[in-house]
């Protein structure tokens, strides 16, 4: 099976860039010499986790390059993410710390037997592809911890690979092709980005996240042909491309989101010579689901509750079943996939393997014609009047709001619902409104609304509902009226 480092051949021809860098094959086979050069005393214990800090896409793509060579247990992390790789990881399952020279790093919450070793990632003269270790990398994923205590997940460099060709094949991706990716390479959607490009031999074209409208300006300035998106750019990436009049020849648009909103997808739709939706999770590597909404005559055929089904299973040997029901069509989906992680690392670094059925903790709809449609976290929806109900719906209504940038939920001590909004505005009347807004939505359960100027958020922008779990707790800790 493959690895990251066959794609070091000598006449592979991707390149990936970053402001005024690039990276191809041969700087790749030459770093990796001097990587190896400054190494050549170390041992590495594959059962003991070696991570890797890296501050910029390139750094990172280097790291798994690396790490392929090496055949070591890796994390790739930013300084960001390193806390939440490490808490609660006992000091002697860690190898070492890898840093790029020249970079300053807060170590408090490091162990002090843990060894930081600084690399060099400048080149030597063109080198050979370095002999690869007779074993395969597994690599270490850190899931968002968006509701508790970030998750471990172990996966093969190979797996990984494979699922990535599964994307890149059934995208048509091509050598002139040119991706454009906001997405940290430590997390599964802007790695398998990655990987999809090395596979058809392409460009990547690396940024960090900046506004929409300012990501619309790149994919025209730079020709680029492959866009992941979030829903919410809709607007702005609409408005922007109005405004000039673009008309793209080739312009793959794929959904990086959980969901897909009828009205963000219909306002996409003309741009776009393919247009996907797709989804997959940190345990199941990046896809489960893909369709294709340029097929699509009518895109409510694919919608429920306005939300755009999330696709067909992407490889036959995908099974799919719903547990929990409730209802004949809906209830948490369970899954088997032979693109599966290899378990979760716990803190004593033992592997903990998957179930025969991963459970997702995500509620789906069952629909026609094999499609599958995202509804929301099983813990983030409630029932109400004996109707479900997500709170993504909810949210999504509270989002049509210009001033509101994100929500976010809680339950207070007396279970009762309230919902955090991220806004500038903070008046009484708009407070009325959205609790008005608020209240219709849940069929007149009691709830509450809080505005806030920010919500805690991961370092890949999702809202992080255990930290805010924990600043509402200690608020409630340090009243006068808590019992």
């Amino acid at each position: 099976m493959p690895r990251f480092i066959d794609f070091l051949r000598s006449d592979a021809m991707w390149q990936a860039q970053y402001r005024d860098q690039s990276l191809n094959a041969r700087k790749c086979r030459a770093v990796l010499a001097r990587l190896i050069q400054q190494t050549e005393s170390q041992t590495f214990d594959q059962n003991k986790l070696q991570i890797i800090c890296t501050y910029t896409p390139l750094q990172a793509l280097l790291a798994y390059f690396w790490a392929s060579q090496t055949g070591m247990l890796a994390a790739v992390v930013s300084p960001r993410g390193l806390a939440k790789l490490i808490e609660g990881l006992a000091a002697e399952t860690i190898g070492q710390l890898w840093v790029p020279k020249g970079h300053r790093l807060p170590l408090e919450h490091l162990p002090m037997s843990v060894c930081r070793i600084d690399l060099s990632f400048d080149d030597v003269a063109d080198a050979p592809i370095p002999t690869a270790a007779a074993h395969a990398a597994r690599l270490v994923f850190c899931t968002s911890g968006t509701t508790g205590k970030a998750k471990r997940v172990v996966h093969s460099e190979q797996v990984l690979l494979s699922n990535a060709k599964v994307v890149s094949d059934y995208l048509h991706l091509q050598a002139s092709d040119r991706s454009y990716c906001v997405f940290p390479l430590q997390y599964m959607y802007g790695l398998s980005t990655t990987l999809c490009s090395l596979w058809s031999d392409s460009h990547i074209m690396y940024n960090e996240f900046v506004q929409p409208d300012h990501i619309a300006n790149d994919v025209v300035n730079h020709h680029i042909t492959l866009l992941p998106i979030l829903g919410e750019w809709s607007p702005a990436l609409v408005q922007n491309w109005q405004a000039r009049g673009y008309q793209p020849q080739r312009l793959l648009l794929i959904n990086a989101s959980d969901r897909l909103l009828y009205q963000q997808a219909q306002a996409l739709l003309p741009f776009a010579s393919e247009f996907w939706n797709n989804l997959g999770q940190t345990e199941s590597a990046p896809r489960i689901f893909a369709v294709n909404l340029s097929q699509i005559e009518d895109l409510t055929t694919v919608s429920h509750q306005g939300i755009i089904a999330a696709g067909r299973p992407v490889h036959p040997e995908i099974r799919l079943r719903l547990s929990q029901q409730h209802d004949q069509q809906t209830g948490v989906l369970q899954y088997q996939t032979p693109f599966c992680m290899l378990g979760y690392l716990q803190d004593n670094g033992s592997l903990v393997a998957p179930a025969t059925w991963i459970d997702s903790g995500d509620l789906f709809h069952q629909g026609t014609d094999g499609l599958w449609f995202w509804i929301g976290r099983d813990s983030h929806t409630i029932k109400v009047q004996g109707e479900l109900i997500s709170l993504r719906t909810v949210t999504d209504q509270l989002l049509q709001h210009q001033e509101i940038s994100g929500v976010g939920y809680t339950t207070n001590a007396k279970g009762e619902l309230c919902a955090f909004v991220e806004s500038d505005t903070d008046s009484e009347g708009f407070r009325i409104e959205l609790s008005r807004l608020l209240f219709n939505s849940l069929r007149g359960r009691r709830a509450s609304v809080r505005i806030v100027e920010s919500l805690p958020r991961t370092e890949s922008g999702k809202i992080d509902y255990y930290h805010l779990n924990q600043s509402v707790a200690a608020v409630q800790a340090q009243s006068p009226t808590h019992s």
